[in-house]
């Protein structure tokens, strides 16, 4: 899982400090004209209010400038390797720059531990290809343990200063922050064993989204995703799997527990060439946030969908 900077790979991985807004173009622009000037297709990947900085910056000089919604794309940040795949491939035997800022001050726990994973993720993803990658971190505003992540997950960090080596980078690991188990889900949530029959799993999603509140459109994508995780029990393992479902106020959860074991940490992230293979791609395109947990003990799948 080193990055292609560290292995002799084609990869660069960096990260950028800024602080605040005024801090942003210097910290950022040179990356994209840099890479406009060399005729490198360029995909910003950011906020909108990012985004308009940056238009602002290039002053109608973004050419080759391709923009993604952060907040939409990366929402569940298992869906940006994909996205940067598919980048990738429509500019065959090119080198493209990513400028990603995947983290900021809404997100929650659960998903800065799940960027931190998608950061470290990219070092494995790309290690060989000809893909250069910022992500920007607003140190004025963000807490420094998330930085801290940061400086674990990027081979070099830009300041300032220049960019340096980063003496925390852990090459070759997700930091221990994000590779923690799942906590337990509460004693309220449902909870239904199945072996062979999907369809009381189906109906427990269904029922329980559509009491919680959560959109027609929405609970069939849930009800999709939870489909997908526990049809790979059945096609993976022989003892069968647990689904629970529960709710609070903000989203819909929903967790597949089985004795499988992903031994691919990019299972998911890269639309797979055969159609039958698509499962955990599906589940990250229709879910908010992913938290996938595995190891020789079994594995967890953790879907879910925001009520709002």
């Amino acid at each position: 899982m080193d990055s292609g900077q560290a292995a002799g790979g084609e990869c660069r991985h960096e990260a950028a400090y800024y602080d605040g807004p005024k801090d942003y173009l210097p910290a950022v622009l040179p990356f994209i004209q840099e890479g406009l000037a060399a005729a490198e297709p360029v995909l910003a990947i950011v906020p909108p209010p990012a985004a308009e900085l940056l238009e602002t910056g290039l002053n109608g000089q973004g050419r080759g400038l391709t923009f993604a919604d952060m907040g939409k794309l990366g929402r569940n940040p298992g869906r940006i390797i994909s996205a940067v795949w598919d980048f990738i491939g429509r500019h065959p035997g090119r080198n493209v720059r990513v400028l990603g800022e995947s983290v900021w001050l809404a997100r929650s726990a659960a998903e800065v531990r799940e960027t931190v994973r998608h950061e470290a993720l990219i070092n494995m993803a790309f290690a060989a290809t000809p893909v250069t990658v910022l992500c920007p971190y607003n140190v004025g505003q963000l807490a420094p343990r998330i930085t801290a992540q940061a400086g674990r997950t990027h081979p070099v960090i830009r300041t300032s200063l220049g960019p340096q080596p980063s003496p925390e980078y852990a090459a070759g690991r997700v930091p221990r922050a994000a590779a923690r188990p799942l906590s337990p889900p509460p004693a309220g949530a449902e909870e239904l064993a199945y072996s062979r029959d999907l369809r009381p799993v189906r109906a427990l999603v269904s029922r329980h989204a559509e009491r919680a509140g959560l959109g027609a459109d929405r609970t069939a994508d849930l009800v999709l995703a939870v489909g997908e995780v526990s049809a790979n029990t059945l096609r993976h393992t022989a003892a069968g799997g647990i689904v629970r479902v529960w709710h609070n106020r903000a989203e819909v959860i929903c967790q597949v527990n089985d004795q499988g074991w992903i031994t691919d940490p990019l299972a998911g992230r890269r639309r797979p060439p055969e159609a039958s293979g698509l499962g955990l791609w599906v589940v990250h395109q229709v879910c908010d946030l992913v938290e996938l947990r595995t190891g020789r003990r079994g594995t967890a799948v953790r879907m879910r969908m925001c009520l709002g």
